[in-house]
């Protein structure tokens, strides 16, 4: 890819600098197309098991004569590090719980219990939810499903939703899965994250390579002063790309349907 574009732009060799920014040209346009669409070579289908974790604490009943907040804790459930906070209100009844750590690895709903703060008679219940830690492995979910998608003439859809993780402890994020308390494994339809690459790499995704090739000129000339001509040029880089897209989504037929969830259901329509 570099001696072609070396060929492209005219020059004998590339300085350091300038191969640099060549193959940063390759990793802005690879990563482009990379996001483009679920590509074979980058989609995966596979099982993930989900983290079982607290959600959410509903008080059933207030209790009475607390002077100050209960210590909130959780035993049972099989998992770990989960905590919450209580308030009470002017009549000395617990009126909420918030949850400030969701816990990781459990198996059950947990017990709630109430000790201290002067009171007693509050009860409460905590609510769990399926999640789905994307680590350096799930970019991006397409699809999540109940059983093998291919092992199966029926599939039951999950509805998922995607969040940051505010723990920093994954690199691209976490989905829930609502109205799902459970750690059984689920299909997921997921895409791989860009894996980048460097001066000294000898592998790019074939399909790509001519689309960053002609990116990385466009580059070239833009950083040149020469903008109309990159904009050309660029235009004939979607060109290449687009008929990598009409191979897949026309000629192999391979589209995702719409999905639509209403009343709690998942229907599923064409594309």
């Amino acid at each position: 890819m570099l001696t072609n574009l070396v060929s492209m732009v005219g020059v004998d060799s590339f300085l350091t600098a300038e191969t640099t920014a060549a193959v940063r040209s390759f990793n802005r346009f690879g990563k482009l197309a990379w996001d483009r669409t679920a590509w074979p070579f980058n989609s995966v289908i596979s099982q993930v098991i989900p983290d079982l974790r607290v959600r959410s604490v509903q008080v059933s009943n207030g209790g009475a004569s607390y002077s100050s907040a209960p210590t909130v804790g959780f035993s049972g459930g099989g998992g770990n590090s989960a905590a919450a906070t209580a308030t009470i209100n002017a009549d000395g009844e617990v009126n909420g719980i918030a949850v400030t750590n969701n816990g990781t690895a459990f198996t059950g709903v947990p017990t709630v219990a109430l000790t201290s703060g002067g009171g007693s008679g509050a009860t409460a219940t905590a609510s769990m939810l399926s999640y789905i830690d994307f680590g350096t492995t799930i970019s991006e979910i397409f699809r999540v499903t109940e059983n093998d998608p291919y092992g199966s003439g029926s599939t039951h859809n999950l509805a998922f939703r995607n969040i940051s993780d505010a723990s920093g402890s994954t690199d691209y994020g976490e989905a829930i899965l609502p109205d799902r308390a459970s750690n059984a494994p689920v299909w997921v339809h997921y895409r791989a994250g860009f894996p980048g690459y460097a001066s000294d790499s000898s592998v790019f995704p074939y399909i790509f390579s001519e689309y960053a090739t002609i990116g990385a000129q466009g580059d070239w000339l833009s950083s040149d002063g020469q903008q109309d001509k990159a904009n050309v040029i660029y235009q004939q880089a979607e060109a290449i790309l687009q008929t990598e897209l009409d191979k897949l989504e026309r000629q192999e037929g391979q589209t995702q349907p719409v999905e639509f969830i209403t009343y709690g259901t998942t229907a599923v329509s064409s594309a």
